[in-house]
């Protein structure tokens, strides 16, 4: 298993497969999931994280293989192991074009996308959410387990520590974590597309931003406003989704399903 002391291995994998480095968000899913490794010796050359939610969801994440040890199918044993490890009837990710054809292999399909929207928020606070406080935070929990059909609580546990904001209104809320120069907005939990962007916006007021969005409507009015879209992945799932889903309108990041 992956440790904190194999961070700066993890970054310079990523860096080798020409990922974002993002020590912070490494260090985040090491903590809230279990990080799993291959090595050549001593030289990490493949990892994924397994993060469960409860006996119901697990979400697999950083699934990357060295590119000096590629076409050996460590990919394939990588996932393999971490689904048996995750041992739960629903496991989801998020998958590039290149990634897709062996999530399929394994057994996932698509249910949907995401599209990573990033720039310079043009636009102004909606004023309609509060900063969370202590007597919010187990509301907050309680609805993102209805919204994304698990409890995440151990996850939330640290998520309040991790992120640099958490905005709540009488109908949803919404995170930022920051990710180098890049406020990262997610989750954003609301009942509708408008009430989403009053809430993005809270948050994002003088920010380069990224919000991963799953709806168009949404991603357009970020458009409009500076922030637009960079790449799009698929959302896949083994097993049923449930939760619903409707009010998610960002994931905390794409990692975490």
């Amino acid at each position: 298993m992956l440790t904190p002391d194999d961070l700066p291995a993890c970054v310079r994998l990523a860096s080798d497969r020409k990922w974002p480095e993002e020590p912070a968000k490494w260090a985040f899913l090491l903590r809230v999931g279990t990080g799993f490794g291959l090595f050549d010796g001593d030289e990490l050359v493949g990892t994924t994280i397994v993060t469960r939610f409860g006996e119901e969801h697990a979400a697999v994440s950083m699934v990357l293989v060295a590119s000096s040890h590629g076409g050996r199918g460590l990919g394939r044993r990588l996932m393999e192991h971490a689904l048996a490890f995750a041992g739960t009837p629903v496991v989801s990710l998020h998958a590039t074009s290149y990634g897709k054809p062996l999530y399929e292999k394994l057994g996932f399909r698509s249910v949907g996308s995401v599209t990573a929207h990033v720039g310079a928020f043009d636009g102004t606070a909606s004023g309609t959410s509060r900063p969370v406080s202590e007597a919010d935070r187990a509301g907050v929990v309680a609805v993102d387990a209805e919204v994304f059909g698990a409890d995440r609580s151990a996850m939330w546990d640290e998520l309040f520590g991790f992120a640099a904001q958490v905005r709540v209104a009488d109908d949803g809320f919404v995170a930022t974590w920051v990710n180098g120069d890049v406020t990262m907005v997610g989750p954003v939990v609301a009942p509708s597309v408008g009430r989403a962007a009053e809430l993005v916006a809270d948050v994002a007021v003088g920010a380069v931003v990224r919000v991963d969005v799953r709806d168009a409507a949404l991603g357009s009015w970020l458009a409009a406003r500076g922030v637009v879209p960079r790449s799009t992945v698929d959302l896949m799932v083994r097993g049923a989704l449930s939760g619903d889903r409707a009010r998610l309108h960002a994931p905390v990041m794409q990692a975490l399903g």
